[in-house]
């Protein structure tokens, strides 16, 4: 640590630790002594130096942090003490920075993770590792290489800093590089060896560490610097793990790749991933049928339960999957699952069937589960769309549609093939009703049988936006639009108008369209993201010049579906 570093350990010790200059006061009553203290650039730190003859330097480490001003032999006690207090605070910033610096580690650690899991290629997999390490290790130059037995070539798969001659030394040093990969270690390179070498004389500091998988060794990573910065054990190690780390990416990219077929099209590889999952069966579906394992299911098996139902969709997938390859497009999909499926687990419910840009979920303990994990679903997603926006991706956003109800859940086939099943128009409402979420432009709609289902309501802000007769359906559905899994200016924007959208809905529902219309726009104006304000202006100011039943109640009959 730096000398301006120490400097503002002693000053704290001096100046703002109340337990220390408590100490040190008692203990200068004590001697029946004092002293005074001036720092490096002449500043008091205790005390003043008036009636003090001699004075003793104040060092760390050879560096000059002040000078202690006192008069007797007793006040170097209190120089031994200062000395003590400061060593404390020195060893306490030390260790502090060690843990920051480990901080930084494992938080590299974790970003490179996250970033080399996006990746199916050994080549961007490399790039990134390359880049993400000398984020944290001083490094000018490095050098990612594989090697093939089959060919017997060490392959440069990427690299970091301005050197037109890496190619020339690779092929100049392959038996040397061949036989460090062979060996699988990792090494700090001594300087001398380096200056011998006239392939690397271009640096003064080079380290390396082997790319392997269980037993095998495939390649290395070297890394290097201009000047003489001196690597450490710690940043060995470090650089170790993250070749580790890019070996097993690496071997499960060309897994991946091996594995995976050739498909012609977008909607193939869609149609794939809706194929492979109903071949599985949720566990959570099993123990609904009061069964521990799937081997214990027969044809006919079947349970009456009393469950909430979610549809998600993820708005905007076709112009999404566009700008992607069939690949991109599985692991974007992937990704996405991978995402909302822990937050349906973790508020009691379970995925029953993958939809392709979207999924069906069932929470079999109320709506309350529902509904946290559709809000934090929205929440979640605008986390991801920050880190999208960074890559220059487009956003992703879901509408949510919910229904409570009794369903039928049992195994349902022939003897050579067995699904799972729901039956119920439970099921059918659930979907209806994420339609309309489009339709009403809403993040969240849920029915009246959800929100009277919740166990604490009053987690959640509502709007009441009338009610609606889906098609083919004979009884009007009571709809209610939950705003917290809106973006936040968007949700602050109705929760400063939930009175007055009430009071717009009464006016609407009580057929006084002028002044509810008035109301609407009154909403809308403020925030012309608030579809629902829109939607019912427009109805509303349609509706001014219609002849009006007497008994219409404001249902909104639907055509489609």
């Amino acid at each position: 640590m730096t000398v301006s570093t120490a400097q503002r350990a002693l000053k704290h010790i001096l100046k703002r630790d109340n337990a220390a200059r408590e100490f040190l006061g008692q203990l200068s009553d004590s001697l029946n002594t004092g002293f005074c203290f001036e720092d490096a650039s002449g500043e008091i730190l205790w005390g003043s130096k008036n009636g003090f003859t001699r004075t003793l330097p104040f060092e760390h480490e050879e560096k000059a942090l002040g000078i202690f001003h006192y008069s007797t032999e007793n006040a170097l006690t209190l120089f031994v003490a200062l000395k003590l207090l400061f060593q404390k605070e020195w060893e306490k910033k030390k260790i502090g920075k060690e843990v920051l610096g480990l901080y930084r580690e494992i938080n590299m650690i974790y970003d490179l993770s996250e970033l080399i899991s996006e990746k199916i290629d050994a080549e961007s997999i490399a790039k990134v590792t390359l880049e993400e390490a000398s984020q944290i290790i001083d490094t000018t130059h490095a050098l990612f290489l594989i090697y093939d037995p089959e060919k017997d070539e060490v392959l440069q798969i990427a690299r970091l800093g301005e050197n037109p001659k890496s190619q020339a030394f690779i092929e100049e040093q392959k038996d040397v590089l061949r036989e460090l990969i062979t060996r699988g270690v990792s090494a700090i390179v001594p300087a001398d060896r380096i200056a011998k070498n006239p392939a690397l004389k271009h640096l003064k500091t080079v380290m390396y560490a082997p790319l392997k998988v269980k037993h095998r060794t495939f390649g290395m990573v070297i890394i290097g610097h201009e000047e003489e910065v001196g690597y450490t054990a710690a940043e060995l190690k470090l650089l170790t793990t993250i070749s580790l780390q890019s070996a097993t990416a690496i071997e499960s990219a060309h897994l991946y790749q091996k594995g995976l077929k050739e498909v012609q099209d977008r909607e193939d590889a869609i149609r794939k991933i809706h194929d492979v999952s109903q071949k599985f069966v949720p566990s959570e579906f099993i123990k609904s049928l009061g069964k521990a394992k799937i081997t214990e299911v027969f044809l006919g098996d079947l349970v009456e339960r009393e469950v909430t139902v979610v549809f998600v969709d993820i708005r905007g997938f076709t112009t999404i999957s566009e700008g992607l390859s069939p690949t991109d497009n599985f692991l974007f999909v992937n990704s996405f699952n991978n995402r909302m499926g822990p937050i349906v687990r973790k508020n009691g419910g379970f995925i029953m069937q993958y939809l392709g840009d979207g999924f069906m979920a069932l929470f079999t303990e109320g709506s309350q589960g529902a509904l946290s994990a559709s809000v934090e679903m929205h929440r979640a997603l605008q986390k991801y769309n920050k880190e999208r926006a960074l890559r220059k991706r487009l956003p992703v956003h879901i509408g949510v549609g919910m229904q409570s109800g009794k369903l039928i859940m049992g195994i349902t086939g022939d003897n050579e093939r067995l699904d799972a099943a729901i039956i119920s128009d439970t099921v059918n409402t659930a979907a209806r009703i994420e339609g309309l979420s489009k339709h009403f432009g809403t993040s969240i709609l849920l029915t009246q049988e959800c929100k009277v289902n919740l166990t604490d309501p009053d987690q959640f802000d509502f709007r009441y936006l009338g009610q609606v007769q889906p098609k083919g359906k004979m009884k009007p559905i009571d709809l209610y639009e939950c705003i917290n899994g809106d973006a936040e200016d968007l949700q602050n924007h109705k929760l400063s108008n939930l009175k007055t959208f009430d009071d717009a809905m009464t006016l609407f529902l009580n057929k006084e369209f002028a002044m509810a219309a008035v109301t609407f726009q009154q909403i809308f104006k403020s925030n012309t993201k608030d579809q629902p304000a829109k939607l019912f202006l427009n109805r509303a100011a349609q509706l001014i010049t219609q002849e009006i039943e007497d008994n219409w109640k404001g249902v909104e009959t639907m055509t489609t579906k």
